[in-house]
């Protein structure tokens, strides 16, 4: 037997009782506590009931020499906690200390969650990231899925959009036809009005893309332009476009516009002559004998081929014309020159509406005007297309509901004045 050993038996040991045994283990066991440790140490145990003389000679049975738990000890008992009831939203940052095992002299720093009342909010927090743009779309509920996602309502508004264009060109077309009814003087008055709209919307979206144009010389020489040419004829056109010029050069000679004259002094003189210079040509077929019934013959069929282009574009179109715009298609396109020459057929050759068909002009010209028409408006519409997209922009204005701006709908009778012009010089119409 190794006499430095307290836990090997003795050889006579078998001869002994029981409880003297068991007592001899527990006084070896708190022996070895006392050498080998200081119960300082220890906060988180707490010393059994009694005296100190009764620990050092022993416990009556191995639970009194077990360690008690902190909720096991008198100094705290369930009877001091606070009432449920009386508890507001649970405060997840101080529930550190309570829920600990052992007492921790030193406590961690408890980190803060936001308080919440609900414990399912609790588990249902995301922390994976931001929302995604999915995430943030509403899913329709069985109540109001027929309303956000069936089809009959966008087909309402198709139809409401359509039926308000219809309107608007119903009154267009009557202040044109009383106009042309009440002679050239009026009709000139309507088309300067129109042009002064269109070169308005222009400039607006000049400035809007960046370009700081002189917009005053623009919107004089753009209503000087049908004007001078109803009272000095083609002479009359170029004295304006010449003075025009002249303006837009002294505007930066001035020093009143600074920045790029060259790109602004070029999309300045575009628009002038893009919208005055072949607006003007009005002028010149008002000047003309019969100047009022060639301008009624130049609306009819520019009107004849947008409507034709729309409506076969519409139910039948399938292959895209350009890519200056999408929305054109092939089908478009060929019925509007097939409902064009139709209507120059019917209404300029065979009812002799205008002098095409009438007594200076024979059945075919009408025919041949027709030709030109739907050859030409097409173009007037793929370009204003191609200056729309790079400027950024899907209308050049909202003054007309259903048809955009006052520019978007002139742009094919733009071409097709001095088309009409030119067609009527040829033939000898004038």
């Amino acid at each position: 037997m190794d006499d430095d050993n307290p836990f090997q038996r003795p050889n006579n040991q078998s001869d002994e009782a029981p409880e003297d045994e068991q007592a001899m283990f527990l006084d070896d066991l708190t022996s070895l506590f006392d050498e080998e440790e200081d119960e300082s140490e220890l906060p988180a145990w707490n010393e059994p009931a009694g005296t100190e003389s009764e620990a050092e000679e022993g416990w009556d049975s191995l639970a009194d020499a077990a360690p008690r738990w902190r909720e096991d000890s008198d100094e705290h008992s369930f009877a001091d906690l606070p009432d449920p009831g009386e508890v507001g939203p649970i405060d997840v940052g101080g529930a550190a200390e309570g829920a600990s095992v052992f007492e921790d002299p030193e406590p961690t720093e408890a980190v803060e969650f936001p308080s919440v009342d609900r414990v399912d909010e609790v588990l249902s927090l995301d922390v994976s990231g931001p929302p995604t743009a999915t995430d943030m779309v509403e899913t329709p509920s069985p109540l109001t899925a027929p309303h956000s996602t069936g089809t009959q309502p966008r087909a309402a508004g198709a139809n409401g959009n359509l039926m308000r264009a219809v309107v608007v060109g119903l009154l267009l077309g009557g202040i044109v036809l009383g106009a042309i009814a009440l002679g050239e003087k009026a009709t000139l008055a309507v088309l300067v009005i129109a042009l002064l709209i269109a070169a308005a919307e222009w400039f607006t979206t000049l400035r809007h893309a960046g370009y700081q144009p002189p917009t005053l010389v623009g919107l004089a020489g753009i209503v000087a332009l049908p004007i001078a040419a109803f009272w000095r004829g083609a002479d009359g056109l170029v004295m304006v476009l010449v003075f025009a010029l002249f303006g837009a050069g002294l505007w930066y000679l001035s020093g009143i516009g600074r920045d790029r004259p060259l790109a602004n002094l070029g999309v300045t003189l575009l628009g002038i002559t893009y919208i005055g210079v072949t607006g003007a040509f009005g002028g010149l077929l008002l000047d003309s004998p019969d100047g009022a019934e060639l301008v009624l013959s130049a609306v009819i069929l520019t009107v004849a081929h947008d409507v034709g282009a729309f409506a076969v574009g519409r139910a039948a179109g399938r292959t895209p014309l350009s890519k200056a715009s999408p929305n054109k298609t092939v089908e478009g396109l060929i019925g509007g020159t097939i409902l064009t020459i139709a209507v120059a057929l019917v209404f300029i050759s065979i009812l002799e509406i205008g002098p095409f068909g009438g007594d200076t002009g024979s059945r075919s010209d009408g025919v041949i005007l027709g030709i030109v028409v739907a050859v030409v408006a097409p173009l007037s519409d793929l370009l204003e297309s191609a200056l729309k997209r790079d400027l950024g922009v899907k209308d050049m204005g909202s003054v007309l509901p259903g048809h955009g701006g006052m520019l978007d709908r002139i742009d094919a009778l733009l071409f097709v004045l001095p088309a009409t012009y030119f067609t009527a010089l040829m033939l000898g119409v004038i």
